[in-house]
């Protein structure tokens, strides 16, 4: 018995319904989650099986927070930024994750330059401090001969005036600098009060000469 062209159609299109329906809607590979960042939420979607990279270079191009400023915290636990997929760290599609760091500003980049620059001057006038208290100890030691300790420690005294300026110079430098940024004003905060500290430990040694 033959069958018509048009059966046959039919039979296959009744066919594929049937196998439709029994394995039910196609299911979405996209991968969506929720960053919270401040006061905004931002709905982010991902392809399939994406990596924690890829999650943060979604987040850098939405919030403008660079990769190098990014901490990333999923159910209370930081996420490393790797090649690892965020499956294999827990992160499944819906999961909901928190954004910490900084926009970025180039007027906020130059400023940390010039705080760093303050804290490496500094370093540099703190060398010369134990220096000359290394100078001092010698003298004291006896290992200069009596007629020119005078004059050496003249010259150490003087030394220690001017790393005393330097310090100054490095403060009012660093109190010139005015920011809103919350990490930048710690940042600043915490090299003042190493300086401080520094002059401290160049009195002691001008209270030594």
């Amino acid at each position: 018995m033959s069958i018509s062209r048009g059966c046959y159609v039919n039979e296959c299109l009744f066919l594929y319904s049937c196998k439709k329906f029994i394995s039910g809607p196609k299911i979405s590979s996209m991968y969506n989650v929720t960053v919270s960042y401040g006061a905004k939420k931002h709905q982010l979607t991902l392809d399939e099986s994406p990596t924690s990279e890829d999650l943060s270079s979604k987040i850098e191009a939405a919030t403008g927070v660079p990769f190098s400023h990014q901490k990333l915290i999923h159910k209370g636990k930081q996420i490393s930024v790797g090649k690892s997929k965020l499956c294999e760290l827990g992160v499944k599609p819906g999961s909901k994750i928190m954004l910490l760091g900084r926009q970025h500003s180039p007027q906020n980049d130059d400023m940390i330059q010039k705080i760093n620059k303050v804290k490496s001057d500094a370093a540099l006038t703190k060398r010369k401090i134990g220096d000359l208290d290394g100078q001092l100890q010698g003298i004291r030691n006896g290992y200069m001969p009596d007629d020119l300790k005078a004059e050496a420690l003249s010259k150490i005294h003087k030394q220690c005036i001017g790393c005393v300026e330097q310090y100054m110079k490095l403060l009012e430098h660093l109190d010139s600098l005015q920011t809103s940024d919350d990490a930048i004003k710690s940042m600043k905060k915490s090299s003042i009060l190493s300086i401080q500290a520094m002059l401290d430990d160049c009195d002691k040694l001008m209270e030594k000469l």
